[in-house]
């Protein structure tokens, strides 16, 4: 079924992916608001070969949509959703404002589809986080087959985490030391080119930062409590788009590496398993794949139960524009 959709956000990096998306998965849309925080700009948007005006944000009236993708900042979200929702609309915010917040429907659509009633009941819901995402979907496969006893995930994150702004600075930073002059790494805590953090986000009282804490606690909401936990570690590195997850997992019965490949080879709607001497990068293999590329499969001693792998994923469009997406069809199917 087709659906009007407001878009605040068209003109960020994840929102030209969402729009993107829509036109590749041949989605029916009814009617588009591009929303700019701007009044007096008279472009457009080109979706599906129709264009349509771009509109400014305090003058739309949000009944005119049945949802609203939120790609803006937080700011903007919180000053913004809310009207949004009383005005019926069911908003996708995707400007993690709300991340976190276990009151609010978090909802990765291969995992957890039927929650998306609960966004209709608050017309409020929200995209699972690109690591979240990637962390959620990797392991799925081991989870359902076998069981998640315990995962320790290395995260290896590129700036575009950040939005535009972590692109940009990463590029104007080379740009600046490549020419013999000083880093400028305003809004982030260290140089981020040719450099990489131990953490990202502020440190907690449990030794774990706020940014890897809120990852945790989607996983548990997404795939339930493993018995021994997830232990987290995220790293910026200097990449501009693709996240990287380095994966040990014990699991809850013994299995063979054969069987543990069969299992991910299973779940093809959203795994890809390259040739095992293809050496993957997040530049060469990960950007615009719309599946996650696992690699690195091999056994951890003689038990049975323990696992280790990498996977890649494109965390902007992957982790969150196909996502945003794929949440509008599951409302398609509902509210039409």
């Amino acid at each position: 079924m087709s659906l009007k959709i407001a878009i605040y956000g068209y003109d960020t990096d994840i929102g030209k992916l969402v729009l993107e998306t829509l036109e590749q998965d041949n989605m029916q849309v009814d009617d588009l608001f591009p929303l700019s925080p701007l009044s007096g700009d008279f472009d457009a948007v080109t979706l599906n070969g129709k264009n349509y005006l771009i509109q400014s944000v305090d003058d739309f009236d949000f009944s005119k949509a049945d949802i609203a993708f939120f790609i803006s900042t937080q700011d903007e979200t919180q000053r913004l959703a809310q009207e949004a929702r009383e005005a019926g609309c069911i908003v996708i915010d995707d400007s993690h404002l709300y991340s976190g917040d276990e009151k609010v429907p978090l909802v990765l659509p291969e995992l957890n589809d039927v929650d998306i009633t609960k966004a209709i009941e608050t017309r409020l819901v929200i995209p699972a986080s690109s690591v979240s995402a990637e962390i959620c979907l990797a392991l799925a496969p081991l989870h359902d087959s076998f069981g998640v006893e315990h995962a320790v995930v290395t995260a290896l994150e590129s700036v575009s985490e950040h939005g535009r702004a972590g692109t940009e600075t990463l590029a104007h930073e080379t740009t600046m030391l490549l020419n013999g002059m000083s880093a400028d790494h305003e809004g982030f805590p260290a140089q981020l080119a040719f450099n990489l953090h131990t953490r990202i986000g502020s440190l907690e009282t449990d030794g774990y930062s706020d940014h890897e804490n809120t990852i945790r606690k989607e996983v548990r909401r997404l795939m339930g409590r493993f018995s021994r936990g997830i232990d987290l570690t995220c790293i910026q590195v200097p990449v501009f788009y693709g996240h990287t997850i380095i994966v040990h997992v014990d699991l809850e019965e013994k299995t063979t590496l054969a069987k543990v490949e069969e299992a991910f080879n299973d779940y093809s709607d959203w795994i890809s398993m390259p040739p095992k001497d293809q050496v993957l990068t997040p530049v060469t293999d990960g950007v615009n794949e719309r599946n996650i590329l696992v690699t690195r499969l091999k056994q951890d001693g003689q038990s049975g139960k323990s696992f280790s792998f990498v996977a890649l994923m494109d965390n902007s469009r992957r982790g969150e524009a196909i996502s945003c997406v794929k949440i509008a069809k599951l409302l398609a199917q509902k509210i039409k």
